[in-house]
C-alpha cells in the first residue's frame, strides 16, 4: 500500500513537472490558471535545477529533469522497501528503467489528456486561451499522420490517441511486468 502512495505521488508531481514544460513549449503565458497552477507546486524543485540545467529553445529541460529525480527516488525507495536484499547493480539498474517509464507513461497520459481537451475545445470553446497553445504542442507530433483527414474531419489525432493507448495499455505494463520478473530473478 505504501509502494502505491508513494508512486501515486510521483506521478502526480512528475505529470505537473512534465505539464509545466509542455505548457511553456506550448508558448502559454504564466497567467493562466493552469500555469500557474503547474508553477506553484513545481518551482521549490525547478528553480535549483534550472541552475544547472538551462532551457535549450523552448524546452525547460529543468523540469524533466525535476519530473525524473521524484521518479528514481521514488523508485528507489518503493525498490528498497519492497526488496532490502536485492542486488544494488540490479536494483539500480532496475531503479533507473522504472523511471524511464515512468516518465515515457506520464509523458503518454499529458498527451492523451491534452488531445482530449484540444478536442472539447474545438467543439465547444473555440475562442479559449487554450487551444491555441494545445495546437502549438500537437502540431508536430500530428504532422506525420496528417493525411488521415477525410474532408473538413481531421483523424490525425485519432491516430496519436491509438498509439499512446497502444502504448499505455500494452507496451508500458509489459515493460514494467517484465522488469520486475528480471528484479526477482
Amino acid at each position: 500500500m505504501l509502494q502505491k502512495i508513494i508512486q501515486l505521488l510521483a506521478d502526480g508531481f512528475a505529470m505537473l513537472c512534465i505539464g509545466r514544460c509542455l505548457l511553456q513549449w506550448g508558448r502559454m503565458h504564466f497567467d493562466h490558471p493552469i500555469a500557474r497552477f503547474c508553477k506553484q507546486f513545481t518551482e521549490w524543485l525547478v528553480r535549483p535545477i534550472r541552475k544547472v540545467f538551462k532551457p535549450i529553445g523552448r524546452w525547460d529541460i529543468a523540469c524533466i529533469v525535476a519530473a525524473a529525480t521524484v521518479y528514481y527516488l521514488a523508485f528507489a525507495l518503493i525498490v528498497f522497501l519492497s526488496l532490502p536484499h536485492a542486488n544494488p547493480v540490479k536494483s539500480l539498474v532496475a531503479i533507473l528503467c522504472y523511471t524511464l517509464i515512468g516518465m515515457t507513461k506520464t509523458s503518454a497520459y499529458l498527451l492523451f489528456i491534452g488531445l482530449f481537451a484540444r478536442m472539447v475545445l474545438s467543439f465547444n470553446n473555440q475562442n479559449s486561451k487554450l487551444l491555441p497553445v494545445l495546437n502549438n504542442i500537437f502540431e508536430p507530433l500530428l504532422r506525420p499522420f496528417v493525411y488521415f483527414k477525410i474532408g473538413r474531419y481531421d483523424f490525425s489525432g485519432s491516430i496519436l490517441v491509438l498509439i499512446l493507448w497502444i502504448w499505455l495499455v500494452t507496451f508500458s505494463p509489459n515493460l514494467i511486468y517484465r522488469l520486475d520478473l528480471w528484479l526477482l530473478s
